[in-house]
């Protein structure tokens, strides 16, 4: 971590806007457990869903703990896709 930054903090609100209210609320279910759990000291997040957006708004002590958030959790909502996608090539 770079000692002499003037950088406090970093936050931002995402908002994800799916195909429909259900794969955001199959989709929030899904990862949200994840989000809750996540163990930190340098970083927090949240999540809402509301009809087909999905919000993720990340507080994060630095910059380096901000990106690992974010990664983490597109991973999680990607990879939440992915099986819902591969569930509907089952039908």
């Amino acid at each position: 971590m770079i000692q002499n930054t003037p950088l406090k903090s970093v936050e931002s609100e995402i908002e994800i806007v799916l195909d429909s209210n259900l794969q955001a609320q199959v989709v929030f279910t899904s990862v949200n457990p994840e989000i809750i759990s996540s163990p930190s000291q340098r970083s927090s997040m949240e999540m809402l869903v509301k009809g087909k957006s999905i919000f993720l708004k990340i507080k994060s002590k630095d910059s380096a703990s901000f990106r690992a958030s974010l990664n983490s959790s597109i991973k999680w909502i990607m990879l939440s896709l992915e099986v819902l996608e591969l569930q509907k090539e089952d039908y």
